[in-house]
């Protein structure tokens, strides 16, 4: 698969003339983007557990992680708030994130691996 460069020779675009103004905005872009889609998932999740008939809403209230997933939780923590940060990277350019991991998802799938997820956050 050929490749586009990702890389520019020259000025990134800016919008706004304040410094900082176009990365606080594709900041507050990217987690708009996030918060809307564990929204949408944790929506699709509960009407799924409520047509199966389970009241699952006390037992959210009052669960809480056990060590290991509280480590898992941190680890997934770090990696969304890098994600988040990203744009405030010097050399950012947008979707590279996004690129890399369809790039990864292809090559495996040239290889006849198989993968459980084709796309992860980067």
């Amino acid at each position: 698969m050929s490749q586009i460069p990702l890389d520019s020779a020259g000025k990134r675009p800016r919008f706004f003339p304040s410094s900082g103004t176009d990365e606080s905005v594709s900041m507050i872009l990217e987690l708009m983007s996030e918060v809307w889609i564990v929204r949408e998932r944790l929506y699709a999740l509960e009407q799924v557990i409520e047509d199966a008939g389970i009241d699952v809403s006390d037992r959210l209230e009052k669960w809480r992680p056990t060590a290991e997933q509280d480590l898992k939780l941190d680890k997934q923590r770090e990696q969304f708030i890098k994600s988040v940060l990203r744009s405030l990277e010097a050399n950012h350019v947008p979707g590279r994130h996004l690129r890399r991991s369809l790039d990864t998802a292809a090559q495996a799938d040239d290889a006849g691996e198989q993968l459980t997820e084709a796309v992860q956050v980067a």
